[in-house]
């Protein structure tokens, strides 16, 4: 049963709202392998364990980000083909980029699995965590592959409106993860380097899935379009993908300068705000499916012409991104603490843990309305090719994680990095505000 969406028709309340609901299901379900992930290595491996997870965690990011950033262009320039109408133009965009995701697979993990040592001792990893951190990331570099065709396939099927095959594969692999996880630390006690293969094991089950539903419910299309290759056809993919991937590059280094920084202070701090960022991420999925959704839905509707569309659809957006932000605010306020102490085993920590990270949790609680802000407000410029401008407010967001942890930290210490995320967001938001609605005016023609 064919399961794409047009996204040119229809309520956009009701388009955006039921395309984000899968995407924050699959997003969860993902989030909660790796909330269980933490768990284990917590209660497991112990505090060092966790730090070792922490440290890593923007370097992960780094080249996570390069991937999705890259193939997140690719799907718009699929999803305005969609939106247009044209097959064939879907079929030959895509086909260009399989080709591209196969070269870039390739060289992420030869680079990374090389360089892996180095970055990690110019963060200033502690040497205590050094080595576990180290063979955490060289297995997770070993599954860069299956990451970059998910993100392919998954992106396409997204583009074509169909969140439901993403959201079924998500899941599966979720579960996976979890039955992976257990397995391989508790049982088999693999202890670092089984989280990690349980995280590769399951990124291969949902790339799968993703690509075998894929081409089942491929469209007959001449069969030259997957050997046919236009230069013409990798450069429009390539100025697309890369100001998105120089996106996440730029965001990732303010996340490296962040860690060196927090690698300065003790074990405790480092535990602390590792187990705040995994609930903090829990809660912003929310905020990246609802710009997942707008990149479909704009990109659709910008491709169909129907721009009239668009502004009414990143308002909608707004309105229901504002509400999650706020509830999600209340949960890191008033159960933050206690949600906090899952991770970590009081036996080998203090009070002090907790303390750090919960006082993370509530500086970022008050200000959360604006990251969701922000995700969906990049994401409307995106959905209309403008990956510039997004880029820009990275770069912005960047400077201000600078200014606090370089600057901020000497006047009031370690909340100076805390406060830096909460500027990061206010700044880009000011940014991508003013050019979104100059654009949007425009491109509506009012």
């Amino acid at each position: 049963m064919r399961k794409d969406k047009d996204m040119t028709v229809g309520n956009p309340f009701k388009l955006i709202g039921a395309f984000s609901f899968s995407l924050i299901i699959g997003n969860l379900f993902q989030q909660l392998y790796t909330f269980v992930d933490t768990i284990v290595i917590g209660k497991k491996i112990g505090t060092l364990g966790l730090a070792a997870v922490g440290g890593t965690e923007w370097l992960i990011f780094l080249v996570n980000g390069v991937i999705i950033g890259l193939v997140q262009g690719f799907c718009i320039l699929l999803g305005n083909s969609f939106g247009e109408g044209n097959e064939q133009k879907f079929e030959i965009y895509f086909a260009g980029a399989k080709r591209i995701c196969f070269v870039l697979a390739i060289v992420l993990t030869v680079v990374f699995l090389l360089v892996s040592g180095v970055i990690l001792q110019l963060l200033g990893t502690k040497d205590e965590v050094y080595t576990m951190a180290r063979e955490y990331t060289n297995i997770l570099f070993l599954g860069i592959p299956f990451l970059v065709f998910y993100q392919l396939f998954s992106g396409a099927l997204r583009s074509r409106g169909n969140s439901k095959i993403p959201l079924l594969a998500m899941t599966i692999s979720s579960l996976c993860n979890i039955v992976f996880d257990i397995l391989f630390v508790n049982i088999l006690e693999f202890g670092i380097a089984g989280a990690a293969l349980a995280t590769i094991l399951s990124e291969c089950v949902v790339m799968l899935i993703c690509g075998y539903y894929y081409y089942k419910e491929k469209r007959k299309i001449d069969n030259y379009i997957e050997v046919y290759h236009d230069k013409l056809v990798t450069w429009n993919l390539i100025k697309m993908g890369t100001p998105m991937a120089l996106q996440s590059v730029i965001t990732s280094i303010g996340g490296l300068i962040v860690v060196n920084r927090i690698n300065q202070y003790d074990i405790t701090f480092l535990a602390g705000y590792t187990a705040a960022v995994k609930l903090y991420g829990l809660l912003e999925i929310a905020a990246s499916s609802f710009g997942m959704a707008v990149v479909a839905y704009v990109a659709q509707n910008y491709g169909a012409g129907k721009l009239s569309r668009i502004r009414e659809g990143v308002r909608a957006s707004l309105i229901m991104g504002v509400i999650v932000a706020l509830v999600c605010s209340g949960v890191m306020i008033f159960g933050g603490k206690d949600i906090l102490r899952l991770f970590i085993d009081i036996s080998d920590t203090t009070e002090k843990t907790l303390w750090y990270g919960n006082r993370f949790l509530k500086i970022l609680a008050i200000f959360f309305p604006l990251l969701y802000s922000l995700y969906i407000l990049r994401a409307a410029l995106q959905g209309i090719n403008n990956t510039i401008i997004p880029m820009v407010s990275s770069f912005a967001q960047l400077l201000m994680r600078l200014f606090c942890t370089i600057v901020l930290t000497r006047f009031i210490g370690s909340d100076g990095i805390f406060w830096g995320e909460v500027f990061a967001w206010i700044f880009a938001d000011i940014i991508l505000f003013m050019h979104t609605s100059t654009q949007l005016k425009f491109v509506s023609g009012s």
